[in-house]
């Protein structure tokens, strides 16, 4: 995997083309669909590697958001934990799975702040249980539309308003697969950090 890092204040910011179910990290990021239903995207890329069968991820998703927040739905700002099952063998602790907006190619306020929401709880939660590390993919980016700018934008929003105040999480990776995704959230943060 190839890596680019940036440092935000006492963080490190790591870029990395490759696939985020063999990233290293102390938790990894399911850009999640409401329901937590591994069908497709990364989510299916998680449920499978945790699991063997996303759609036997799915039910230990499902039964874990019913258990922990009574209901069959995920909110936006919110995240869900479940266990890493066979990810613990790249040292993943857990998956912390949070909801994007749905753009569908158009970018708003209310776009902005749920898609800074998405990417700050599994952030806040993380540091909450002491982890020294998450990785994150493009969340919202794929199906849900979210221009690929604004998404990395705001990924490095979150680092940045986030560095000062986190005590354990000391590095916070955004894992890409395709190299032209790669290219251009470089150009972003080479520009955000001018």
């Amino acid at each position: 995997m190839l890596t680019y890092p940036y440092r935000v204040g006492r963080v490190e910011l790591l870029l990395v083309e490759g696939d985020i179910t063999k990233v290293s990290a102390d938790a990894i990021v399911n850009a999640a669909n409401p329901e937590v239903e591994h069908g497709g995207g990364v989510a299916f890329a998680i449920g499978k590697a945790a699991a063997g069968c996303a759609k036997e991820y799915t039910k230990i998703s499902q039964e874990e958001l019913r258990r922990r927040y009574g209901e069959g739905r995920l909110a936006p700002g919110k995240v869900l934990v479940t266990p890493p099952m066979r990810l613990a063998e790249h040292g993943v602790r857990a998956v912390i799975h949070t909801v994007g907006p749905v753009c569908r190619g158009t970018w708003n306020d209310d776009h902005a702040r749920a898609l800074y929401a998405a990417f700050a709880a599994p952030l806040e939660e993380a540091e909450r249980r002491g982890f020294a590390s998450i990785a994150y993919p493009a969340v919202s980016a794929g199906i849900y539309g979210c221009p690929f700018e604004r998404v990395v934008e705001t990924f490095a929003a979150v680092v940045r308003d986030a560095g000062h105040r986190l005590a354990s999480v000391g590095s916070v990776s955004l894992v890409l697969r395709e190299r032209d995704k790669v290219k251009r959230a470089r150009e972003i943060l080479d520009r955000e950090k001018a």
